[in-house]
């Protein structure tokens, strides 16, 4: 008994053996169903949108969800390719349209501070502190801006982590003079994180064999859980755009960019705001949506400051609510932590336009390039729906087509010229 037992014990330790030897030369060539099980900050060294295992000249997104690809067609490419690996995302699309190695640090669910500053510099670092693996810096970077959750992803960051800080004083609101010196300890916490060699670090088979029965046991919790629509069409058409000449319903609930409360707005100033709670967690105060700005310039700052070389581009992508040509007097909007309610439509485009020229005047005061991609995914969505049927949060492939091809043509085009785009629709 001991002796099979010590068999046993032998056969599954030379099988981890050999898994550590294997694995770090078929990790770039992993099916799309196995991804989950490697480890966050190597995710990108599978990423199927380049030639070799580690990206070379490259072109480097940083953002959320929109970064990594989340959306119908990504869940229908996991449901359909078993042991392939199709695409999926932006990265993909713009590696197959001009040839360049292309990976993405996207993270979902996070702001400024997490998708342009941590994720990609935390990735870039552990990568590099891996044995073997030798990540050079991107020839270009990417930044994606979502409108239609990033301001309130940032005030969320600051509201958490800032006002954390103050509770049990006398403060009721964000001191703007204080949220400097704490963006820039959270700046240090990142570049002073786990990025020393180990042994365990650099048990890459084991370490993703661990978290891939983590991630079976978690989908199989989660498939006797009823999943209803968060979209639903209501009976009597609200929210209403023009798709083929015709007056199209769209779904209850989308985003679209930013409100905050201003006592000179016509229908917002009508409430008190500081004694409504209901209001409080549906819009933002001007004062935070300024803050939820600075978070954004000041990760795309540190950004531009940890990688001088790289030729930094901010892409401007706008809500559902601002991707197509809404003709309705209103819409069904969802605001700040996923509250929702009815809009007036002008207001929903004055933000639109109020937004993208803030974030423009950043990206150009940092150096940066700035595409607004609205004009090019209003195009393809007078034809049709760029989002759903199911997730109206994240594009479908139509959507990511009409994305990657507007980013595709800066890199087409004779060197020399920079892209600037406007944010008059």
């Amino acid at each position: 008994m001991a002796k099979n037992f010590t068999l046993l014990l032998t056969t599954i330790f030379l099988l981890f053996i050999l898994g550590e030897w294997l694995f770090p030369r078929l990790l770039g060539k992993l099916p799309l169903r196995l991804y989950g099980s490697i480890e966050t900050n190597l995710r990108i060294l599978a990423q199927s949108s380049k030639k070799d295992l580690l990206p070379n000249e490259y072109i480097a997104i940083a953002g959320d969800s929109y970064a990594v690809g989340s959306g119908d067609w990504l869940d229908e490419a996991r449901k359909k390719s078993f042991l392939g690996s199709p695409d999926y995302s932006p990265a993909h699309l713009i590696y197959k349209k001009i040839g360049i190695d292309v990976v993405s640090f996207g993270q979902g669910g996070v702001g400024s501070f997490g998708g342009i500053w941590k994720e990609p510099i935390t990735q870039f670092l552990y990568i590099n502190s891996v044995k073997n693996f030798q990540l050079f810096p991107p020839k270009v970077f990417l930044v994606f801006f979502y409108e239609g959750n990033d301001i309130y992803n940032n005030v969320q960051f600051i509201r958490g982590k800032f006002l954390s800080i103050q509770k049990g004083s006398q403060k009721n609101k964000i001191a703007l003079n204080e949220v400097p010196a704490f963006l820039n300890l959270e700046f240090q916490n990142v570049l002073n994180g786990d990025y020393d060699r180990s042994l365990w670090k650099n048990l890459l088979f084991t370490r993703s064999f661990i978290q891939g029965i983590l991630n079976l046991m978690k989908e199989l919790s989660s498939l006797n859980k009823n999943h209803t629509s968060y979209f639903p069409f209501p009976k009597t058409p609200i929210s209403l755009a023009l798709i083929n000449g015709t007056q199209t319903p769209l779904p209850m609930h989308l985003q679209g960019p930013p409100l905050f409360f201003k006592a000179s707005d016509p229908i917002l100033g009508q409430k008190d705001f500081s004694r409504d709670e209901q209001l409080k967690e549906f819009y933002i105060t001007e004062e935070e949506y300024k803050l939820g700005l600075y978070v954004f310039e000041q990760a795309l700052a540190a950004l531009v400051e940890f990688f001088p070389q790289a030729e930094i581009k901010v892409i401007f992508i706008p809500s559902p609510l601002s991707s197509y040509q809404m003709i309705s007097p209103k819409v069904s909007y969802r605001g700040m932590v996923g509250n929702k309610g009815l809009m007036e439509t002008a207001i929903i485009k004055k933000r639109h336009v109020k937004i993208c020229e803030s974030i423009k005047t950043i990206s150009l005061a940092s150096g940066a390039s700035f595409l607004n991609t609205t004009k090019s995914l209003r195009k393809v969505s007078s034809q049709g729906f760029i989002h759903g049927p199911v997730d109206w949060d994240h594009f479908n492939k139509a959507g990511y087509e009409a994305l990657s091809t507007d980013i595709a043509k800066v890199f087409l085009k004779p060197k020399g010229i920079a892209r600037v785009d406007n944010c008059i629709d």
